[in-house]
């Protein structure tokens, strides 16, 4: 951006270019006594009609481009944040099932211990309320060792912050889409570009201020002042060339600027149809665990009056844990399905 705004300076300078100091000094053949000539020379380049608001135009175009595609890269960066984000919060979530897991774990196999002990149930049914324990705590620490991996990703990319301090779909209203004002913007410095190759249709001209002192012996000395101009011709050789490279300048930017939006619609498409897809399964999946909470709670009901086996308690509670985690999984990808509708439309946090 610094060296785009540098520019500037040339825009603001009254000439357009770099002034020249010459000179020279002769001698006629009749020696350095007879007669001697010495010229200085101080000239400046002069800027064209309309060439120094072409170029000041130029720069600001430049700049604002810089800043465009910074924002842009700023949305890049939010998109990994995401990403990043959910992954923690996915991990969290499976490592809290783990936890419930084994709590209810623990539960079940104190009672069938206890009637195991009582004789109720013969105890190759405690071995298997020991064995389903043992399997949850193995479990647990595995997702737990998951989770603190996800976090740390997370605190590498945010500089030491949790996923529990700040939640990236805290958001801000964008004016238009990072990758659409970037792509304007581009093909805006491209016009401004032209501009100035029309406005600059030969090298600048140049003026003069020369003084010149002569000494001679037979003449007598003499001094003079006097101004030099030189005014380069516009060629065709010249000037198409720019001409076509701007054009085909703008012809890029144009094409890409299509193309952006063109993308960009279609990712907000894909995004809200998959929003819509991913609350209805969350719908669908919190009522098959209401369901199957209900099922879980008669069925021990059932077990502790001694109505039902072990057996059949564990699988109507491993009906109830894989409802619990496809619940779980259907709402965090509900939520990050949100937080990709926001990223196709160019919500930065």
């Amino acid at each position: 951006r610094n060296a785009v705004a540098a520019r500037a300076v040339t825009a603001r300078s009254p000439i357009a270019g770099s002034p020249v100091v010459g000179g020279a000094i002769r001698s006629d053949i009749r020696g350095p006594r007879d007669g001697r000539e010495m010229d200085l020379d101080f000239g400046a380049p002069l800027w064209l009609p309309g060439q120094r608001g072409a170029l000041m135009g130029t720069v600001e175009t430049g700049v604002a481009e810089v800043d465009r595609r910074s924002d842009l890269r700023r949305l890049e960066v939010a998109g990994a944040l995401r990403s990043a984000w959910w992954e923690a919060r996915d991990a969290q979530r499976i490592a809290q099932l783990a936890r419930e897991r084994v709590q209810t774990a623990q539960g079940i196999s104190r009672d069938v211990a206890r009637r195991a002990n009582l004789g109720d149930i013969p105890p190759t049914e405690a071995l298997l309320a020991r064995n389903e324990t043992l399997a949850a705590e193995l479990a647990l620490a595995q997702a737990e060792a998951l989770a603190a991996a996800t976090v740390a990703t997370y605190r590498t990319i945010t500089g030491g912050l949790s996923p529990d301090t700040l939640s990236p779909e805290a958001v801000r209203a964008g004016e238009a889409h990072p990758a659409l004002l970037a792509a304007r913007a581009s093909l805006e410095r491209a016009q401004a570009q032209a501009r100035l190759v029309a406005a600059t249709p030969r090298d600048n001209p140049e003026l003069g201020v020369f003084a010149r002192r002569e000494v001679d012996q037979l003449a007598g000395d003499s001094t003079s002042l006097g101004l030099r101009f030189r005014v380069p011709l516009a060629t065709e050789a010249r000037n198409a060339p720019r001409r076509a490279e701007a054009e085909a300048e703008i012809t890029r930017t144009t094409a890409e600027l299509a193309q952006a939006e063109r993308l960009v619609n279609a990712d907000i498409a894909r995004a809200e149809a998959a929003l819509r897809v991913a609350e209805a399964n969350a719908r669908l999946a919190r009522q098959r665990l209401d369901v199957a909470r209900e099922q879980e709670g008669i069925a021990l009901a059932a077990f502790r009056n001694g109505e039902t086996g072990t057996f059949d308690l564990f699988r109507v509670r491993q009906l109830r844990l894989e409802a619990a985690a496809e619940e779980g999984r259907a709402a965090v990808e509900a939520l990050r399905a949100r937080s990709r509708v926001n990223q196709a439309r160019g919500v930065v946090p």
